[in-house]
């Protein structure tokens, strides 16, 4: 994702004008987006960014069609938020900090020294990926992924705290 060159310096420009990232709290995910009419700079900022998807809106009433660029993965956008947080203005890094309140930055894994009877992780990360895979399966956490994930949100909580100071 993004790459230290001119091209970067455009696309945070774009993101500037016309992204905008929130929090949809129906789905409880979170969405980061560029929408406009100009299908070629859609894709040509979805080719230096390097990730989401370029999606297009059917016209309506007396609109044209919009192209949109969309993401929403979270780790991506968290990644991706902290790489331009530092070129963006006061409005759009005041609207980065509201959506994302609460959710920190991508980090690097850490070593999980005991593997749980669960299955669900591997000796060697901490995630909240076993946690995830609990609840999915309509059940509560076992001890070492409910830890596990515990030690992913401090760390993330206190990365992006210090990122953003």
């Amino acid at each position: 994702m993004l790459i230290n060159d001119g091209k970067n310096q455009w696309a945070i420009g774009i993101f500037e004008g016309e992204g905008n990232i929130y929090r949809n709290d129906k789905r409880r995910n979170f969405v980061m987006s560029v929408k406009m009419k100009d299908e070629d700079i859609i894709k040509r900022f979805y080719d230096i960014v390097g990730c989401g998807k370029v999606v297009k809106r059917k016209a309506y009433l007396n609109y044209d069609c919009m192209w949109e660029w969309r993401v929403t993965r979270t780790n991506e956008i968290l990644e991706l938020a902290n790489k331009i947080f530092p070129f963006m203005g006061e409005r759009r890094k005041e609207q980065i900090s509201n959506a994302l309140k609460g959710k920190h930055p991508v980090r690097e894994r850490k070593i999980l020294e005991e593997v749980p009877e669960c299955g669900f992780m591997e000796k060697g990360e901490i995630s909240a990926r076993g946690a995830k895979r609990h609840v999915r399966k309509g059940e509560l956490p076992c001890k070492i992924c409910a830890e596990n994930q515990r030690l992913y949100l401090r760390e993330w909580r206190k990365a992006f705290f210090k990122a953003n100071q």
